[in-house]
């Protein structure tokens, strides 16, 4: 099958946008046995610049001019590649492209939530008209797309519930991460020591950082003795760079070997991901967690249940849990010897669902 691919970013090469999506989606394709061709488009232009200012003139600064029908008519114009030759277009977390594609090649929209979804959630102050117009547009992708694939059950029950799809043309396609089998990186076993906690992501707040540097002092406090490995934090508050239980390895970039090399190295020393998140829709660390057989602990919020299984590869706990809550967690796990079972399920769901294997094998069953 001939798949155009239609990103703003050259799936082949870049590995980091929309945290490495792109890449490995089209990995996974190729994987499956299909030839895939980028099909680009320009953004961020002059005149898309322009418009982006009529944009927050008209609906106001907190909107999202991804989900106007000006992006969506002034993106779309910038395809120049023939749509007809391909068998199936796949979109990736493009709603404006989706919405505004003209052509009779199928349409798979691919994307990990949903505006009503995002209202309050991640999208705070947004006007009225800014949310009619990003839903109207929204609705416009998903009555485009012969496929829309969710990247977890809770956005593709929004999309069945708020935008009343068929639930035959939706689909949960869990992210993927590259093939663990060629990297050979795995999470190191706990030694009875110092038990590894590993954080990742860029945003502090929102990934609930403060839970985990309270939950690894407690751990401490109570006679475990704990590090924890944070990466992905720019701008780490002084207070928590001081604390002697924290090691700071600092934004690194995926794209350059350096950091990529520094970033795998940090998983190998680690036991466990902990990620006591505000706020996910689909967070691609859990696909790296399970590829390098780390069990999690996270929160009970957004597309977590898709990744995180109870007893499977971890545990969620409700938002209100406070750190020493975490804590009570990772020391029954340490305690009962739990790491090693959680690791081994971690693993599975990597094979079953967050393999580029997986993906393509599910990608094959649904498209024919």
């Amino acid at each position: 099958m001939l798949v155009g691919y239609v990103s703003p970013t050259d799936p082949f090469k870049d590995r980091k946008s929309w945290s490495g999506t792109y890449y490995n989606t089209r990995e996974a394709l190729e994987k499956a046995g299909h030839q895939v061709e980028w099909v680009s488009y320009t953004n961020w232009t002059k005149t898309d610049k322009f418009f982006a200012k009529v944009y927050k003139a008209i609906y106001g600064r907190k909107g999202s001019y991804i989900h106007s029908r000006l992006a969506s008519h002034i993106r779309t114009r910038t395809i120049k590649q023939d749509l007809s030759k391909y068998d199936v277009l796949f979109v990736p977390g493009q709603v404006d492209i989706v919405a505004g594609l003209k052509t009779d090649t199928p349409i798979i929209y691919y994307t990990d939530g949903t505006v009503p979804l995002m209202i309050n959630y991640y999208w705070f102050g947004f006007t009225k008209k800014a949310i009619k117009e990003a839903e109207l547009v929204e609705q416009r992708a998903i009555d485009n797309a012969s496929y829309v694939w969710l990247s977890s059950k809770w956005a593709a029950d929004s999309v069945i519930k708020d935008y009343h799809a068929d639930p035959n043309q939706v689909s949960v396609f869990p992210f993927v991460v590259g093939n663990n089998d060629e990297q050979k990186i795995h999470v190191a076993k706990y030694d009875g020591q110092t038990l590894k906690v590993m954080f990742s992501g860029v945003d502090w707040e929102r990934k609930g950082g403060q839970y985990a540097v309270d939950a690894v002092e407690t751990l401490n406090q109570r006679g475990i003795r704990s590090e924890l490995l944070i990466t992905g934090i720019r701008d780490l508050p002084e207070a928590v760079k001081s604390k002697k239980c924290v090691k700071n390895l600092g934004f690194l970039n995926k794209n350059e070997p350096e950091g990529l090399k520094k970033y795998l190295a940090t998983w190998q020393e680690a036991n466990l991901l902990l990620l006591p998140t505000r706020a996910e829709c689909s967070a691609i660390v859990f696909c790296e967690a399970a590829a390098y057989g780390a069990p999690v602990l996270t929160t009970e919020t957004g597309g977590n249940s898709t990744y995180v299984k109870k007893k499977v590869n971890g545990d969620r706990l409700p938002l209100s849990a406070s750190g020493a809550e975490f804590a009570d967690v990772l020391e029954k796990w340490v305690k009962n010897g739990d790491l090693d079972r959680l690791s081994q399920g971690a693993e599975q769901m990597y094979r079953d669902y967050n393999s580029w294997k997986a993906w393509g094998d599910h990608f094959n069953q649904v498209v024919r």
